[in-house]
């Protein structure tokens, strides 16, 4: 009878802390996605673009990126210079380092236009959304 009683106190021991063990592993792992920002910088008449890591504390925000992406309009004639975005977004996996899709940002007065490459077309977003954005990347103005 003390025999089933010491097995699974053994068992409750071991289970308490292989929980602990990956409940501090999963509060330290590295974010899925982390993107890199890119300024368009023009010299000489080429378009020259400097990445840099973007530093993005929380995963929440780029899941919060990824939704206004996801929820923004299709638009078929974007009225910006194409050839003068803003910023180019790369969202890279650091694990492989692969990018996993790249977009290209025009800041307007009425809010943003996205091009995603891999995707034809042009999309927008409102004035509150690529204030959402700007404040995510930490989008410095040239």
């Amino acid at each position: 009878m003390r025999k089933p009683y010491i097995f699974l106190i053994c068992v409750v021991i071991l289970s308490l802390c292989l929980g602990g063990f990956y409940f501090e592993k999963m509060k330290f792992t590295k974010a899925k996605n982390e993107i890199w920002i890119g300024y368009n910088q023009t010299k000489f008449g080429n378009n020259v673009t400097k990445f840099k890591p973007g530093n993005v504390e929380k995963q929440e925000k780029l899941n919060q990126l990824e939704e206004i992406y996801l929820f923004s309009k299709k638009i078929e004639k974007p009225i910006v210079d194409l050839a003068k975005y803003d910023v180019q977004l790369s969202f890279r996996s650091p694990i492989d380092k692969t990018v996993e899709y790249s977009s290209l940002l025009w800041f307007t007065k009425s809010g943003a236009i996205i091009k995603i490459n891999g995707f034809n077309g042009f999309r927008s977003v409102g004035i509150e959304n690529a204030k959402s954005i700007k404040n995510i990347i930490n989008y410095i103005e040239l």
